[in-house]
């Protein structure tokens, strides 16, 4: 069953390939209205980046979907071994399992393969008495010996964790191939008094081959990193750097909101997230917010990133059962 689903779902997706704009959506086949989402996205930014990254966190069960797999560059997974049911706390070994196989098919397609966890009781603030330490070197080590790039942090992502025994190596020669990543970092946040440019600059001094952050400073348009700041950042840490895109949801903090769809939503927008203040569930499918998430990729291709980590792409979960909350 899974090698003829591969096979029909190659068909489907080929024809959607050339399309550098929306693909028409359905709103019943959820996997499949993700799946053409994502490869409508690449297809926009390679237009003007051909070597434009393309990396889906979570989601990994879409690797069913040949030419979902062949169009990313790579996959980011949270809660592989720890954080899946709380921070601090071991994931079910059945979880990870499952997930290790997931992922075996993009690593086994040479896609990166990152494994972010969180090993930290605190959401804040990562602190390294003994049982953490021993959290942080068993995430590491079972990510790697799959071939996966790991990474551990805090909850919140609000602060540049450099894990003891795991600090990352000098980029000499510097990064110029998703292949060459071997020690990654996901900051989305400052942390608590950094200011703008202390942000910068320790991101910069990290000296990680590879980086996940916002687009935004605080995540507002006002706020916006500038051309010139990505280009001094990637020069000064010799790596690369995506950013972060929530496609799965919308956030009321972001550029596009506005301010009367809380009384009046548009048809694609619905409500908050009860675990997420200010994320709203969408119709992830509906060609307006198709537009506002591919205006939102301008921004970030302007700016100057390699490439781009969406977030929210497993958001079909929620529609696929019987009754949507």
């Amino acid at each position: 069953m899974i090698i003829l689903h591969r096979v029909i779902c190659g068909i489907l997706l080929a024809g959607c390939l050339g399309q550098s704009e929306g693909i028409a959506q359905t709103g019943t086949n959820y996997r499949a209205d993700m799946v053409n989402f994502v490869l409508a996205l690449a297809n926009h930014a390679r237009v003007t980046d051909s070597g434009f990254g393309i990396f889906p966190q979570n989601a990994a069960a879409l690797g069913v979907f040949a030419h979902y797999v062949a169009t990313v560059d790579g996959l980011g997974q949270e809660d592989l071994y720890f954080g899946y049911n709380k921070a601090g706390k071991a994931t079910p070994p059945d979880v990870t399992h499952e997930l290790e196989t997931q992922l075996a098919v993009f690593r086994d397609a040479g896609k990166l393969v990152l494994t972010i966890d969180y090993p930290f009781t605190n959401k804040k603030k990562p602190r390294f008495d003994a049982k953490t330490v021993t959290r942080i070197n068993t995430a590491y080590a079972a990510s790697q010996a799959r071939g996966f790039v790991p990474y551990a942090s805090v909850l919140e992502l609000n602060a540049l964790v450099v894990n003891p025994g795991h600090v990352p190596h000098t980029n000499v020669p510097a990064i110029t191939s998703w292949s060459q990543v071997q020690e990654f970092a996901y900051q989305l946040q400052p942390a608590k008094k950094q200011t703008r440019e202390n942000f910068l600059a320790a991101l910069g001094q990290s000296q990680f081959d590879l980086i996940v952050m916002d687009y935004s400073f605080d995540g507002s348009e006002a706020e916006a990193f500038t051309p010139a700041e990505i280009a001094a950042l990637k020069s000064q840490l010799h790596g690369k750097l995506l950013a972060y895109l929530s496609i799965g949801q919308a956030e009321d903090y972001r550029w596009y909101w506005q301010t009367g769809w809380k009384n009046s939503p548009p048809v694609w927008l619905e409500r908050q997230d009860p675990n997420w203040q200010g994320n709203y569930y969408v119709r992830y499918w509906h060609p307006e917010w198709q537009a506002i998430i591919r205006a939102y990729l301008d921004k970030i291709i302007a700016q100057g990133f390699d490439g781009v980590y969406l977030d929210l792409v497993d958001s079909y979960e929620r529609y696929e059962t019987s009754a949507v909350p």
